[in-house]
């Protein structure tokens, strides 16, 4: 069954933000009873508090109401804006609530936008000589929900309907469809960019190993060799237990023929790990080598294509992350191109000769040792994509401290001259401990997976020796 748009575009909230996917139910409650039972008919997430901090509060549109909902520590208070509109609401179970303040639309006569580097500040402006009836600030993640929200305001303002007939506008998906798409559209578009999908943004990639065609070919040939070469001294070492040590125990073949038998499965041994190891020499320093230059076309790339971006661009976007984007995200696609495609490609290479050779030499403990593989391949890749969110998350906050990095250094003159050392500490070690906590969360996520992975891997073995053991014995 396939996927509707709207749980595609929560996948898409679950899989590439730390934001809630959907107004809170419980709130949602709480709003829609403060203005009469009505149903929620757009709302959005206001991410951002006075100090252009990250914060989680909700504005949320009825037919007659806009209420903006904030999380309250404490005793709840009135808001200083529209207080005699505020309604107060029985918080819900925990320490803490929401303070619910309420803002009629027919007192909604204009709205304002103020675009910054880190975030929008939206202002509802009430009667002139009044002070602002709301101010919102958000980030650009939740520009597109905001406007959703303000375009029927601005719908209101200038037909004075006062919010009678907003509903018909809305469409059949309801609210909560409505913000998940706002929300995924930006996330989609950016896909789009650079493909429809994981296979696509892989050709992507490998497009960049044309121009060394060569390198790869001896590379690929030397890790086929490795890989073939492996698959060897297992053999020679079952030959040599079964068809030799045993038959010159049992007394059925004689000791000399069966010494010069051994000693050439010896010296073939020794053969193919030296012939292994030459190729191994071969492999490395061919990829190695090959990384860098890819990693080199890619930083060349890139940095042209940002001489070819408009000015608008550039104040959007801080310093340091354009830097972490020329400097070290293209260094981590230097191990992935260099081994990670022919590691990849030469473990199912291995994977299938090491299943050929124990079904072979022991189809019933063949079985057990590869049927638990699916298993064990289902499981590293959904590890893997729990690791990929959880990287994409770290390198973002990554960018963040070398955003202040590239802030403070070339202007150190301004910092000095104003004092403003300690704020600069202060911001440097926020973003510090900040990025330090996502990357101990990832130490503890793989920590956890490997070990327990492995301790699979031994039971299984274990399992062979259990079953063996008998035979062994005869």
């Amino acid at each position: 069954m396939s996927a509707t748009p709207d749980q595609l575009d929560r996948e898409i909230l679950r899989r590439y933000t730390d934001q809630p996917e959907r107004l809170p139910p419980d709130l949602r409650r709480q709003i829609e009873s403060s203005w009469g039972g009505a149903p929620v008919l757009l709302y959005a997430l206001i991410d951002l508090d006075a100090g252009f901090r990250l914060t989680e509060s909700w504005l949320a549109l009825g037919p007659g109401f806009l209420v903006l909902a904030t999380r309250s520590e404490g005793e709840p208070t009135k808001s200083s804006r529209g207080a005699h509109e505020a309604r107060e609401i029985a918080r819900g179970p925990g320490a803490r609530g929401w303070e619910l303040a309420a803002i009629s639309r027919r007192r909604v006569i204009g709205v304002h936008e103020a675009p910054g580097l880190s975030g929008t500040t939206l202002s509802l402006l009430g009667k002139p000589d009044e002070p602002a009836l709301a101010v919102l600030r958000y980030t650009q993640r939740q520009r597109r929900a905001v406007e959703n929200v303000r375009f029927l305001l601005e719908q209101d303002i200038e037909a004075g309907t006062g919010g009678r007939s907003p509903a018909r506008d809305l469409g059949p998906e309801g609210a909560d469809a409505r913000y998940a798409e706002s929300v995924a559209a930006p996330i989609r578009e950016a896909q789009a960019l650079v493909a429809g999908n994981h296979t696509s943004v892989l050709v992507r990639l490998l497009g960049y190993l044309r121009p060394y065609r060569r390198q790869v070919t001896l590379g690929f040939g030397a890790a086929t060799v490795i890989t073939l070469v492996s698959l060897v001294p297992p053999y020679l070492a079952g030959y040599l237990i079964d068809e030799v040590v045993r038959p010159v125990q049992d007394g059925s073949l004689a000791r000399t023929e069966g010494a010069v038998t051994a000693w050439i499965c010896v010296a073939a041994m020794a053969l193919v790990y030296l012939v292994r190891q030459a190729n191994a020499v071969v492999r490395l320093r061919l990829m190695s080598v090959l990384g860098e230059l890819v990693a080199r076309d890619l930083r060349t790339e890139l940095y042209e294509h940002m001489q070819r971006l408009s000015l608008s661009f550039f104040s959007r976007k801080k310093t340091g992350s354009l830097i972490t984007r020329v400097s070290s995200d293209t260094d981590r696609l230097w191990e992935f191109l260099a081994f990670g495609v022919v590691d990849a490609s030469l473990s199912l290479v291995m994977l299938l000769g090491l299943t050929v050779v124990l079904v072979g030499l022991d189809w019933r403990l063949g079985l057990v040792m590869v049927l638990p593989v699916p298993a064990f391949c289902w499981a590293i890749y959904r590890h893997g994509e729990r690791m990929n969110r959880v990287f994409v998350r770290a390198w973002r906050k990554w960018s963040k401290v070398t955003d202040v990095l590239s802030d403070t250094i070339p202007g150190i003159r301004v910092v000095k001259a104003f004092s403003q050392e300690q704020q600069e500490n202060r911001r440097f070690n926020e973003r510090n401990f900040d990025v330090t906590e996502e990357f101990n969360r990832i130490h503890d996520m793989w920590t956890t997976f490997w070990p327990a992975l492995m301790l699979a891997v031994h039971g299984t073995t274990v399992l062979v020796w259990v079953l063996a053991v008998p035979r062994l014995l005869g």
